[in-house]
Protein backbone atom coordinates (compact mmCIF):
# COMPACT_ATOMS: atom_id res chain seq x y z
CA UNK A 1 0.00 0.00 0.00
CA UNK A 2 3.16 2.53 1.35
CA UNK A 3 4.42 1.61 -2.55
CA UNK A 4 1.61 2.85 -4.37
CA UNK A 5 1.27 5.92 -2.59
CA UNK A 6 4.38 6.71 -3.32
CA UNK A 7 4.20 5.89 -6.81
CA UNK A 8 0.63 7.92 -7.07
CA UNK A 9 2.30 11.11 -5.59
CA UNK A 10 5.25 10.42 -7.88
CA UNK A 11 3.12 10.13 -10.86
CA UNK A 12 1.57 13.38 -9.56
CA UNK A 13 4.55 15.38 -8.79
CA UNK A 14 5.80 14.94 -11.91
CA UNK A 15 2.43 16.03 -14.06
CA UNK A 16 2.34 18.83 -11.94
CA UNK A 17 5.78 19.89 -12.06
CA UNK A 18 5.17 20.01 -16.10
CA UNK A 19 2.51 22.04 -16.05
CA UNK A 20 3.81 24.61 -13.79
CA UNK A 21 7.01 24.71 -15.85
CA UNK A 22 4.80 25.04 -18.98
CA UNK A 23 2.49 27.82 -17.21
CA UNK A 24 6.07 30.01 -16.73
CA UNK A 25 7.32 29.64 -19.36
CA UNK A 26 4.14 31.03 -21.16
CA UNK A 27 4.38 33.68 -18.93
CA UNK A 28 8.07 34.26 -19.42
CA UNK A 29 7.15 34.50 -22.92
CA UNK A 30 4.40 36.84 -22.87
CA UNK A 31 6.68 39.43 -20.62
CA UNK A 32 9.00 39.21 -22.96
CA UNK A 33 6.51 39.87 -25.96
CA UNK A 34 4.96 42.76 -23.85
CA UNK A 35 8.73 43.92 -23.40
CA UNK A 36 9.36 43.92 -26.81
CA UNK A 37 5.73 46.22 -27.16
CA UNK A 38 6.08 48.97 -24.89
CA UNK A 39 9.36 51.13 -25.22
CA UNK A 40 8.67 52.73 -21.69
CA UNK A 41 9.30 49.40 -20.13
CA UNK A 42 12.84 49.89 -19.16
CA UNK A 43 12.46 53.11 -17.58
CA UNK A 44 9.29 52.04 -16.29
CA UNK A 45 11.07 49.04 -14.55
CA UNK A 46 14.61 51.94 -13.43
CA UNK A 47 11.66 54.24 -11.93
CA UNK A 48 10.03 51.13 -9.87
CA UNK A 49 13.72 50.38 -8.61
CA UNK A 50 14.45 54.00 -7.78
CA UNK A 51 11.08 54.33 -6.13
CA UNK A 52 11.72 51.02 -4.02
CA UNK A 53 15.29 51.74 -3.18
CA UNK A 54 14.19 55.63 -1.91
CA UNK A 55 10.78 54.57 -0.04
CA UNK A 56 12.09 51.95 1.35
CA UNK A 57 9.96 50.89 4.54
CA UNK A 58 7.81 53.96 4.22
CA UNK A 59 6.15 52.63 0.18
CA UNK A 60 2.94 53.33 1.40
CA UNK A 61 1.36 50.17 -0.70
CA UNK A 62 4.00 48.21 1.18
CA UNK A 63 2.73 44.74 2.35
CA UNK A 64 -1.07 45.81 0.61
CA UNK A 65 -2.84 43.60 -1.20
CA UNK A 66 -4.30 44.49 -4.23
CA UNK A 67 -7.34 42.69 -5.83
CA UNK A 68 -7.84 43.13 -9.41
CA UNK A 69 -6.58 41.83 -12.89
CA UNK A 70 -3.90 43.35 -15.51
CA UNK A 71 -5.49 44.09 -18.73
CA UNK A 72 -3.35 45.09 -21.16
CA UNK A 73 -0.34 45.59 -18.97
CA UNK A 74 -2.38 47.60 -16.35
CA UNK A 75 -3.73 46.63 -13.06
CA UNK A 76 -7.40 47.21 -12.93
CA UNK A 77 -8.83 47.01 -9.53
CA UNK A 78 -11.78 44.59 -8.84
CA UNK A 79 -12.87 47.12 -5.50
CA UNK A 80 -11.23 49.54 -3.37
CA UNK A 81 -9.38 48.04 -0.49
CA UNK A 82 -10.00 49.39 2.96
CA UNK A 83 -7.92 51.20 4.95
CA UNK A 84 -6.69 53.55 1.54
CA UNK A 85 -5.38 56.82 2.01
CA UNK A 86 -6.88 59.93 0.14
CA UNK A 87 -3.46 59.91 -2.36
CA UNK A 88 -3.81 56.02 -2.99
CA UNK A 89 -7.52 56.54 -3.48
CA UNK A 90 -7.11 59.04 -6.51
CA UNK A 91 -4.12 57.69 -7.89
CA UNK A 92 -6.39 54.68 -7.95
CA UNK A 93 -9.05 56.57 -9.67
CA UNK A 94 -6.69 57.86 -12.07
CA UNK A 95 -5.09 54.92 -13.22
CA UNK A 96 -8.44 53.10 -13.50
CA UNK A 97 -9.85 56.28 -15.31
CA UNK A 98 -12.64 56.37 -13.12
CA UNK A 99 -14.99 58.98 -11.81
Amino acid sequence: MNQLVNEAVKDYVGRRSREVERDLEATLSSLRAYRQRDPQFDGAIAAFVDAEARLGKEDPAEGKVVIGKLVDGQLVAERMIEGASPLQTEIRRLLNASS
